[in-house]
């Protein structure tokens, strides 16, 4: 939680060993040992997928996993369907 708070407070984090770009719009948050990857929509911090840290390069399907969100993500925002209308 201390990444994602220092993100909102100062809107960066320059420290390449706490957040990185990881190209083609996604991101890593990177507390010791986990990762969490994630993409920016305006002013909201949009978080794809989570996973430990076991190498030290990006896992190739975490990040399509991650693009693959980002994806549906956006197809369900732009069809109106994003939130449950049923609650």
């Amino acid at each position: 939680m201390y990444l994602f708070r220092r993100m909102g407070d100062f809107g960066k984090i320059l420290d390449i060993t706490k957040f990185r770009n990881e190209g083609d719009g996604i991101y890593a948050f990177k507390p010791q040992p986990d990762r969490f990857l994630c993409f920016f929509k305006g002013n909201r911090i949009i978080v794809t997928n989570a996973f430990q840290k076991k190498q030290d390069k990006l896992p190739a399907p975490e990040k399509r996993t991650a693009l693959r969100s980002r994806k549906e993500y956006e197809m369900r925002l732009k069809g109106g369907t994003y939130y449950d209308r049923t609650q």
